[in-house]
């Protein structure tokens, strides 16, 4: 999909996180029952494809439920059409019971970025819950909150931020 990086595949601390895909772009980890997404571009269809099949797969794992935590640069694209109808047709039959969108990145640009989430989200109208933020803390522990409530066996929220942080250190 990506090519390949210069640098290694992300590693953290916290033995209960799993990297499941890496490339010059992109992340997916697996930290309890929830899917970590760290995407420094807007995603390509293939990309999509494999988010959704570690999802799928995070799902058999996890049959109460998943969330994701999906943390973009403010730089990205917003997904195109195709990317859109497919996140509407195939995360609308996941297990997914919450998102936490973060963007990363202060300012206009930042700011601009979530706004044009927003309206995607809003477009989307998904089952599931999904909040769009500028901290990874603050969308993590509101994914936690969400999750703790809905489902059981999800991890802590310190340990959820944690491993985030750990990996944009390492991803962006």
């Amino acid at each position: 999909m990506g090519e390949d990086r210069n640098a290694k595949v992300p590693k953290v601390e916290d033995l209960r996180t799993t990297i499941r895909y890496f490339d010059n772009q992109h992340c997916i980890a697996w930290h309890g029952n929830v899917q970590i997404v760290l995407s420094t571009v807007a995603p390509s269809m293939p990309v999509m494809a494999e988010i959704a099949e570690q999802l799928e797969k995070l799902g058999q794992k996890h049959r109460g439920g998943t969330g994701c935590l999906l943390i973009i640069s403010s730089d990205a694209s917003p997904p195109d059409e195709e990317v859109r109808k497919f996140i509407r047709v195939k995360l609308e039959r996941s297990s997914m019971l919450a998102t936490a969108q973060v963007v990363l990145g202060t300012g206009f640009r930042g700011a601009a970025m979530r706004s044009v989430l927003s309206l995607l989200q809003m477009a989307i109208r998904p089952k599931y819950a999904m909040r769009i933020f500028g901290d990874v803390r603050v969308g993590s522990e509101w994914l936690i909150e969400i999750l703790g409530a809905k489902t059981t066996g999800t991890l802590p929220a310190e340990s959820l931020v944690e491993t985030a942080r750990e990996l944009v250190a390492q991803v962006f």
